[in-house]
């Protein structure tokens, strides 16, 4: 049976989604699977992936009769949003019908020597050089959807907080700290932003982050990347409970801070700051 499989939404929400790749196989009766995606370079060096379709409309597509099917279930949409506890790859799971596994992406690379290996070096960069020994890598936006970029939005990190615990990181720990940020997003100062060239070079945090001391992040893409790392409990998330949960789309061996408030998050960055301590 040779299945394509539609997975849309986010760049977390695919990187998470690669955990059900091995499951899918074994339901297909295949050493590989097909994704449709609007973010190929997640899957383009799967072990478990043989071909990437870009995505579709709902126009007759010639080229995609070579599928048996076009297998696409929303997991946003689905008992996901009456459930409080039910984690959205089980959701994913349970659409398929497949057994469900824990939450832990699959991608298939060596961070520390794929991109001099490939030749990719060049697909990312740092805005200026670290001035430091040692860094950390941050993420305190979830990226906007064209509102004003001085303006938080309910999963974000109060902008005045952000800059409170960044010094603390900065003078009390000595560290740089690496900003991963859409051009649209704030951008804390005092910070070094990643920049990614292409979209495959977004990749190239993954690398950083296995070389950091921690992460301290929203619920945003740098936590399913930093999954892929080994820094686990190193990898600090703050959720506002108002918005969702680390049962509902986190990783249970990451440290998470919850907070719960209908606003944006606001927790005091001494409590963020004791925690980095606490896991260094």
């Amino acid at each position: 049976m040779k299945n394509l499989h539609v997975v849309m939404g986010g760049l977390g929400k695919t990187v998470l989604f690669a955990s059900l790749l091995p499951s899918l196989c074994e339901k297909d009766d295949t050493d590989k699977v097909s994704i449709m995606t609007a973010w190929p370079f997640v899957f383009q060096f799967n072990k478990y992936v043989h071909g990437i379709e870009p995505p579709a409309g709902w126009q007759f597509l010639a080229e995609l009769t070579m599928y048996d099917n076009i297998i696409y279930h929303e997991p946003y949409l689905s008992n996901y949003i009456k459930e409080a506890d039910l984690h959205i790859l089980d959701a994913w799971a349970d659409m398929y019908g497949i057994d469900r596994v824990p939450p832990k992406p699959i991608v298939n690379f060596n961070p520390d020597s794929f991109f001099e290996e490939e030749g990719l070096i060049d697909e990312y960069e740092l805005s200026e050089p670290f001035q430091k020994k040692e860094y950390c890598v941050v993420q305190f936006n979830g990226g906007k959807s064209g509102g004003p970029t001085d303006r938080n939005e309910p999963r974000d990190y109060r902008l005045d907080l952000v800059q409170k615990l960044i010094s603390k990181i900065r003078n009390q720990l000595d560290l740089d700290v690496v900003c991963f940020r859409h051009e649209v997003d704030p951008k804390p100062s005092n910070t070094i932003t990643f920049k990614s060239k292409t979209e495959r070079g977004t990749l190239g945090i993954v690398p950083i982050i296995n070389k950091a001391k921690f992460v301290v992040c929203i619920d945003s893409a740098l936590m399913h990347l930093s999954a892929l790392t080994d820094k686990n409990e190193k990898t600090i998330v703050l959720w506002n409970y108002g918005q969702t949960t680390p049962e509902r789309i986190g990783y249970k061996f990451q440290t998470n801070i919850i907070h719960n408030s209908d606003m944006v998050l606001d927790v005091d960055p001494q409590i963020v700051f004791d925690k980095i301590q606490e896991v260094l």
